[in-house]
């Protein structure tokens, strides 16, 4: 043997063997030695899983039921984008729909809307057209945009600032296809504030806040050099639609943007029927007579007038939402339906106005004002995605409120400086709302102030002009004014008592000095 591979002898019988190792590290200790240590480590990590398991089942078992499994048909989880289609009311009453239990106004497809979503019973907007649109549209209170007080006339030279962002253009973003039939009233003066250049891919209605249901030209406080024709197809004026019913015309072009829409896109439509606002002065209820007929059982001509212009709006809710059902695109949708203040009853004659016969009893107050009666309205959604459907919500909620609730459903964050909630929550789960407040008015021009708290509700100021023009009572159900219900007492309010001559005339007093002409 030569020294070298000596060596190599050496080192390798230097290295222990496998079985070295074994015999050493297993040496002086037992089979059931061996066999304890495996059991008491098993039991070891089995506790520690089984405690794991425990803390999770204790907090999922605690939780509410809707957050365990989300709803497969929420729009969290949804493959798609929710459509979002939002039928606004102008100037319907309270007490204008028999979901409120009106005995005299059948709105079958309201109160299906109704009955299969959620009632909105505590929904506020603001006292008048511009204000509420400007809410809606911008998700800010209409102090923040100068458009607090009373709304924007036919030729006035300003509107909604083009600087604003608005809904549909947050929408077209996320991909949505966005179109607007009907009322605009947020400025016209420039082509830049009309609605394709704020977010709408297409209009087809009026810029005005006020319009003939036929001409298409509005009236009303308006000198004759102003009389100019109001209904617009994208750009274009719409002579050719001349002589069709606004409602029933609005109401067709609704239908055939959803129709029209390719289901895979989703759809942002905005339904603004002018329908139940007057039309004009000499004839300012104006329905076909196939829509008064079915009231035959009210007495009042102009109530029942109303009534019919009131069913004329209810058709097109059904008729929108056969449409939805019918393009296989309702399972996927969310329809709003709600008023943009409250209704305008006969007691807008001691302000010169038109008179509609809309009815807001039992609430206080009407269209103008900052009682229930001008901000509490009618409202409902309805949507296969309600996780919670077939129920009332007294929550707290207001018009801001949509806009960052449709945008949450879109997919979108809540910009910066905006006053509404994300109230999707509230609505499909019955989560308590919240908002606890709502800003309802700060006017320095009528110096008028109010504000709703929690269950409390602040209001100062109550504008009266030169003759009694001032709605803070309760009016009656028939057709919307009774002299008895006004506080004779009240600073500025109006006084009214039966004529001397015995006769059943009533004449109403301002101040005890001037006349004011009641209406008969």
């Amino acid at each position: 043997m030569t020294a070298s591979s000596s060596t190599t002898e050496m080192a390798e019988s230097s290295q222990p063997s496998a079985t070295g190792i074994m015999t050493s590290f297993t040496k002086g200790i037992n089979k059931k030695q061996v066999l304890l240590y495996c059991l008491c480590t098993t039991v070891f990590v089995t506790g520690i899983t089984m405690g794991i398991m425990g803390i999770y089942s204790y907090y999922w078992a605690h939780q509410p039921v809707e957050q365990r499994s989300p709803s497969a048909a929420s729009p969290e989880t949804a493959k798609k984008k929710p459509h979002i289609i939002f039928i606004l009311a102008d100037d319907l009453g309270w007490n204008d729909v028999s979901f409120h239990g009106s005995s005299q106004i059948s709105t079958p497809n309201i109160d299906l809307m109704a009955n299969e979503g959620v009632i909105l019973n505590s929904y506020y907007t603001q006292y008048m057209c511009t204000p509420s649109r400007s809410a809606l549209l911008t998700g800010k209170y209409p102090t923040r945009l100068g458009l607090q007080h009373w709304v924007l006339s036919t030729v006035e030279q300003r509107g909604l600032d083009v600087s604003v962002k608005l809904l549909p253009e947050y929408l077209q973003d996320a991909g949505y296809k966005t179109h607007l039939v009907g009322k605009w009233h947020l400025g016209m003066y420039r082509r830049v504030m009309t609605p394709l250049f704020r977010g709408f891919d297409s209009f087809f209605g009026c810029y005005s806040g006020q319009n003939d249901y036929y001409n298409y030209t509005p009236t009303v406080l308006l000198p004759q050099i102003f009389h100019r024709f109001d209904l617009w197809d994208n750009l274009d004026p719409g002579w050719n639609y001349t002589g069709q019913y606004a409602t029933e015309l609005f109401n067709q072009k609704a239908v055939d943007r959803i129709m029209d829409h390719n289901p895979e896109d989703p759809l942002f439509l905005f339904l603004s029927h002018i329908a139940p606002h007057w039309a004009n002065a000499d004839d300012p209820i104006q329905v076909p007579q196939k829509y008064v007929d079915r009231f035959p059982h009210i007495v009042n001509e102009g109530r029942r007038k109303y009534a019919g212009a009131v069913a004329a709006l209810d058709d097109s809710v059904g008729a929108v939402i056969a449409a939805l059902k019918s393009k296989g695109m309702y399972e996927n949708s969310i329809v709003v339906f709600s008023s943009d203040n409250g209704g305008a009853g006969l007691e807008n004659t001691l302000g010169g106005l038109p008179v509609t016969h809309a009815n807001n009893f039992p609430l206080r107050g009407a269209k103008t004002s900052q009682w229930e009666g001008g901000l509490r309205v009618t409202a409902c959604i309805a949507s296969p995605l309600l996780e919670k459907p077939k129920r009332v919500s007294n929550e707290l909620f207001h018009i801001t409120d949509w806009f960052t609730t449709f945008l949450r459903l879109a997919g979108i964050g809540k910009p910066n400086e905006i006053d509404g909630y994300d109230i999707w929550d509230s609505i499909s789960r019955d989560k308590p709302s919240p908002r606890t407040e709502i800003l309802h008015q700060i006017d320095p021009v009528w110096k008028e102030y109010a504000l709703r708290w929690n269950q409390y509700k602040l209001v100062i100021g109550s504008y009266t002009n030169a003759s009694g023009y001032r709605i803070d009572q309760w009016y009656s159900e028939e057709d919307g004014f009774d002299p008895t219900f006004f506080d004779s007492t009240a600073k500025g309010a109006i006084t009214c008592r039966r004529s001397r001559d015995g006769s059943a005339n009533t004449v109403c007093i301002h101040g005890g000095a001037m006349p004011v002409r009641h209406p008969q």
